[in-house]
């Protein structure tokens, strides 16, 4: 294809919006710019903005593969400012990954790609249609091409990134796919940098369907906030506050001394996002592999340890060192492939179906997860869609459904909506919560398009890491080993967040789980949208207080979004009326599913058979094993559709609440859509998904051909 250029206007800013977002469509070979005014404040960024802009121009779905599907690429209202934490960027689109229906959704990435876009003058980005060759966006300030990328196609995420910063210079930074986006994997991913990924919902996918492989952006320029100096206040004191207890804290010297010991390679700090006050990861360069003869760069955090093993019998039962857990981490990344899918769903479900006598083989070669050739071997065959690879390469809950392989093996690792677990007390056995605070986790899968936990760590991660379960000791000078927050304190930081003290009780039950849910549902969109890390915000509990209160100069804790708003946009709201603003879009987007797909409150019990197994782990204050009652927790369901306005009998979002947000027009709408979804789609019953029901959409373009074209 022939290059095009743009030279695209800039419209008056407003601190915190640039007011304009970049639209590129790709099939007619068009650029323009379209004004964000008449979305913000109201909708705020990023999650806000694309849920805002999908509803005004979807009034049914695409397929994610369709030309039509946009990919939606959009940084939070203080982007590419020194708000704390704010480097994070929503990926928002039909996502290939979700099921039983391929429904509007999101994923997050880090690092700096989003504050360059945003400091170029755009609030976000919306790509449609599809190129018939490869093609990539350039990014140069009010300059936008879009430009042939033969040259990048089959390439890996860093030979992707370090091509085009040969062509762009040093200081290009760019989203790429790798070779599993260009192949329309379920769970492809999109990269930028060694290690930052937006790795759920299968966006890479929808990049590799449009032959777009990379979006890049050079230069830098301001992103002017309304008061800089109370801006910078923020971020020391909120860096202050969360250095004592979070990132790495010493070792550097320890660990670079095993790595030499142990062959090699070098550890560093590094930020996993832009204006982070405290690094938390760690990255490692130069260490030997296990497999190819070479050496390995990229940061190891989170889920990507699990590559090393060590875990439980059926999950992660193997050893393969912290080498070979290094080589396949930055091997998976360059492929493009999801650790998430893989590691906590995918591996544990054939392992299992290997210990059932279900497998004993993975295209030719003995199951053996000990050994770094096989696991090789295995991402290859995913990521190119090699033999069983074409199966797999659609995420472990379709593979388990087409190869009719171990299904209800499958069932145990697969929470919901086609995503393995996350901080669900069940089929998450990476992540420690017990009962009964995982009913809220319970909640948030029920309610929710995806695994919810990209942005609701506030509640599930941080109850089990504050309290007494946790591993966070207090710094008394007599050396005594003490919870850093005990169940007093816990119980009083209930009652002063949620306005119950059950809701942080060990032995509360069911009572009061509706309202931490609610509450944090909301701070998911705060966090998205502002945006915050979602491992710090909100601000509620410290190691520095007498109470275990977190206070940040005369600030409450959970007030601190509402400053940092403040400081940077000049808008005069207070934590309620960003909540407000944050409901709007939390109804926006239920109102999307339910137009779309005709989403029911049947539809989002569909999750819970997954916590009706006995719990990974036990509430000490208990001592038994327990599991989801469905008398109990249907009240529980009540009380949260009460809570956020929605109809108790199907989940929608009531004409009254929607006009009490300015949604009014979104209510008629909303019924005449599901209405139509009804008579399209089968009804999908509340005992669970048990099919994809991708194809059975009538708008659905050459998806089974697509997926099989060679690349």
């Amino acid at each position: 294809m022939k290059a095009i250029r743009t030279t695209l206007p800039r419209f008056e800013p407003t601190y915190g919006w640039t007011n304009r977002v970049l639209r590129v469509d790709l099939s007619e070979g068009r650029i323009w710019a379209q004004e964000t005014a008449p979305y913000a404040p109201e909708y705020l960024a990023a999650r806000g903005l694309a849920a805002k802009i999908l509803w005004d121009e979807y009034p049914r779905p695409v397929d994610p593969f369709d030309p039509r599907s946009p990919l939606m690429v959009m940084p939070g209202t203080l982007t590419g400012t020194r708000a704390p934490y704010s480097g994070r960027t929503c990926v928002c689109g039909f996502s290939p990954q979700c099921a039983p229906y391929p429904w509007f959704t999101r994923s997050n990435i880090g690092a700096d790609w989003g504050a360059r876009l945003k400091q170029a003058g755009y609030d976000g980005l919306v790509v449609t249609g599809a190129s018939e060759s490869p093609v990539r966006i350039l990014v140069a300030g009010d300059e936008v091409s879009v430009l042939p990328a033969e040259e990048l196609w089959g390439l890996d995420t860093i030979e992707t990134q370090e091509t085009i910063q040969g062509t762009d210079g040093k200081l290009a930074c760019s989203l790429v796919i790798g070779p599993s986006g260009e192949r329309l994997s379920r769970i492809a991913t999109i990269q930028t940098g060694a290690s930052s990924v937006a790795g759920q919902g299968g966006f890479g996918a929808v990049m590799g369907s449009k032959k777009l492989k990379a979006i890049t952006v050079v230069g830098k320029g301001q992103v002017p906030v309304a008061d800089p100096d109370r801006l910078r206040w923020l971020f020391r004191a909120v860096g202050e506050e969360t250095r004592t207890h979070r990132g790495q804290r010493g070792g550097l010297e320890r660990i670079n001394e095993r790595l030499a010991n142990e062959g090699g390679g070098k550890a560093r700090l590094e930020s996993c996002t832009l204006s982070c006050p405290s690094p938390c990861r760690l990255h490692f360069s130069d260490v030997p592999g296990c497999h190819f003869d070479r050496k390995w760069s990229g940061a190891m955090s989170c889920v990507s340890g699990c590559f090393r093993g060590g875990g439980r019998v059926g999950v992660h039962d193997w050893d393969l060192g912290f080498r070979g857990a290094m080589e396949l981490n930055v091997y998976a990344n360059r492929l493009g492939l999801n650790h998430w899918d893989i590691l906590v769903g995918m591996v544990p479900w054939l392992r299992m179906c290997n210990l059932e006598g279900l497998l004993s083989e993975v295209n030719g070669r003995p199951f053996d997860l000990n050994s770094s050739a096989f696991w090789v071997d295995l991402l290859h065959d995913v990521a190119y869609r090699v033999g069983i690879g074409d199966a797999l390469a659609e995420g472990g809950w379709r593979a388990a459904l087409r190869l009719d392989l171990g299904v209800e093996l499958m069932r145990r690792y697969y929470t919901g909506w086609g995503y393995s677990g996350h901080w669900d007390g069940h089929a998450a056995f990476v992540n420690r919560i017990v009962y009964p605070f995982w009913l809220v986790g319970a909640l948030h899968w029920a309610m929710d398009t995806r695994d919810p936990a990209s942005s609701t760590h506030g509640y599930v991660q941080s109850v089990m890491t504050w309290g007494p379960f946790g591993r966070r000791r207090s710094r008394s000078k007599d050396g005594t080993d003490e919870p850093a927050i005990t169940w007093d304190q816990m119980r009083a930081i209930g009652e002063r967040v949620y306005g119950r003290a059950d809701a942080l009780d060990p032995l509360s039950g069911y009572e009061g789980k509706e309202i931490p849910a609610a509450y944090h549902g909301l701070r998911s969109v705060m966090k998205d949208c502002l945006p915050t890390d979602d491992q710090v915000f909100p601000l509620i509990y410290s190691p520095n207080t007498e109470d275990g209160f977190c206070r940040i100069g005369d600030i409450d804790g959970p007030d601190v979004d509402a400053a940092i708003l403040r400081a940077g946009t000049g808008l005069d709201w207070d934590t309620a009326e960003f909540e407000r603003a944050a409901e709007r879009v939390l109804n926006l987007e239920r109102a999307i599913v339910v137009r779309h797909y005709g989403r029911t409150r049947a539809m989002d019990e569909c999750v819970l058979p997954a916590f009706e197994y006995d719990e990974n782990w036990v509430n000490p204050e208990i001592g038994v094993r327990m599991k989801l009652d469905r008398a109990q927790f249907e009240p529980v369901m009540d009380a949260y559709y009460r809570l956020r306005g929605w109809d108790v009998e199907t989940g929608w979002p009531t004409r009254q609440r929607l006009e009490s947000l300015d949604l009014g027009d979104v209510h008629s709408e909303m019924v005449a859509g599901a209405e139509a979804a009804r008579e399209r789609l089968p009804e999908l019953l509340p005992e669970g998904p048990v099919q994809d029901h991708h194809h059975l959409d009538p708008d659905r373009v050459g998806e089974e051909e697509a997926a099989r074209a060679p690349a």
